[in-house]
């Protein structure tokens, strides 16, 4: 963070080319705290006392390198291979003396919604400060230009944008801003969810290290967002792996995360079943028996309201149903979790459940995360090796199954998975005919199985439960 506007600035033509040619120009926003914190901009926004007109016809042939020029409203946009900029024009098409600018720029300024982003910046001039932005941006804080509450009233957007802006530059919201983001949380009920869908997007991939810190300060609005979290708060685990509530639990594991945003959403997630999921035994240990994959169901309902897409949806997902698997210390073992996942996933999968102990009771950490080292040991030894058996490798096809009586869906999957192990085993050829001969033994096996369950089912309550209970 270097807290200087420092020379040259890749946009200095421009400001040169306006000021030459005797009219205002500040560059203003987002762009002037960028290059203070030693960031280079997206976009250079500049405010100018120029009409548009008179813009494009200023950098159309000035000799500055090749253009592109596009208009639109108030603002004209130039575009070459070192830079792209927005040149907004605060002119009514009156010939405004510098004070009359000057008032214009601070009415532009007050506008803004953070202190951090109504700065700007002439070459004649240089900062242009009135609402101390710089000394927010030293202080590493997010406030509002003026009163937060004026801000954030039926303004529930605002209120997202503050918590992500400050995510974005690894801020602390200002406790102003966020008593009244906390006072006008109900705002947050009108808006729609593939916006907040977004912006939890921007917070859990754009936010450093602190994001468990950030979740914490701002609680109150994410339990406003996420309503499906509530029940984890206060509730109670009552068994020795734990000795924490599952909110308090799931926060201290997401400060164990690191920064790949599918990891981060899984551990949110991860425990979310566990209140519907809890029973008690004799002596009052808690247990949570299927809880992946309850916890895996609800995830699945919340991203779909949510609005992501299909693929990181699945992928969180698949991470919280099988979070609390017990896995196995061996090189077979892991080839079918390969099998399954993939490397990726795999290693995602992995550090999840290293997070999760790391939120867990701190005497049994030590062991435990060892335990998941040697399993990540494991797995890139496999990796390495490349040669785990994969279901795209069968001599047979879904579509072979299909044709002996499977039916499209998770059953399949789940033959043609079985099959893949089972070469991986040893303890089939990968040959057509060998396949398709096991491959009807196990539909035989399972519609047999199928029939007794829902002869049985119909006179008696069955239920089957599963998953590691405690944790």
């Amino acid at each position: 963070m270097r807290l200087e506007i420092e020379f040259p600035l890749p946009v200095e033509p421009v400001l040169k080319r306006l000021e030459d040619s005797g009219h205002r120009a500040y560059l203003a926003g987002a762009c002037v705290r960028d290059w203070l914190l030693g960031d280079v901009p997206e976009i250079w926004e500049i405010l100018s006392s120029a009409l548009p007109g008179e813009i494009a016809g200023l950098f159309a042939g000035a000799g500055l390198g090749k253009f592109s020029i596009s208009a639109q409203g108030g603002a004209v946009g130039l575009k070459n291979r070192h830079y792209s900029c927005e040149i907004v024009s605060l002119s009514d098409g009156r010939r405004e003396g510098k004070r009359d600018f000057m008032r214009c720029l601070a009415e532009e300024l007050g506008g803004r919604d953070f202190t951090v982003n109504a700065m700007a910046y002439s070459l004649k001039d240089g900062l242009v400060d009135p609402f101390l932005g710089r000394a927010d941006l030293e202080n590493g804080t997010i406030c509002c230009v003026g009163d937060p509450n004026r801000y954030f009233a039926g303004n529930g957007q605002a209120i997202l944008r503050a918590v992500r802006t400050a995510a974005l530059l690894g801020f602390q919201p200002d406790a102003r801003l966020l008593r009244a983001a906390i006072e006008h949380r109900e705002t947050l009920a009108a808006v729609p969810a593939d916006y907040v869908g977004g912006e939890l997007r921007q917070i859990f991939s754009g936010c450093g290290y602190g994001l468990a810190r950030l979740v914490r300060q701002t609680q109150e609005l994410l339990l406003t967002i996420l309503p499906e979290l509530i029940p984890m708060v206060g509730f109670q685990q009552n068994n020795r792996y734990h000795v924490h509530d599952v909110w308090q639990h799931t926060l201290a594991a997401l400060e164990a995360a690191g920064c790949d945003e599918i990891v981060r959403f899984a551990v949110l997630f991860h425990d979310i079943g566990k209140p519907y999921c809890y029973t008690e035994d004799g002596d009052g240990t808690g247990h949570f028996y299927g809880h992946g994959a309850v916890s895996a169901n609800i995830t699945d309902q919340v991203l779909g309201r949510l609005g992501f897409d299909g693929e990181i949806r699945a992928k969180i997902t698949e991470l919280v149903k099988y979070h609390d698997v017990d896995f196995k210390e061996s090189h077979r073992s892991m080839r079918r979790w390969l099998n399954r996942l993939g490397p990726e996933q795999m290693r995602r999968l992995l550090e999840v459940r290293r997070c999760d102990i790391c939120g867990q009771n701190p005497q049994l950490i030590r062991e435990r995360t060892e335990k998941i080292s040697r399993y990540a040991s494991i797995l890139e030894e496999v990796a390495a090796e490349d040669t785990h058996f994969r279901v795209r490798d069968l001599a047979v096809s879904g579509a072979d199954l299909i044709k002996i009586g499977y039916t499209p869906g998770r059953g399949l999957g789940e033959a043609l998975r079985r099959l893949a192990a089972m070469v991986e085993d040893g303890r089939l050829h990968n040959e057509r005919a060998s396949l398709l001969e096991e491959a009807s033994r196990q539909l035989v096996v399972d519609t047999n199985i199928r029939s007794w369950y829902d002869k049985n089912n119909s006179r008696t309550n069955v239920r089957i439960t599963g998953g590691a209970a405690d944790e």
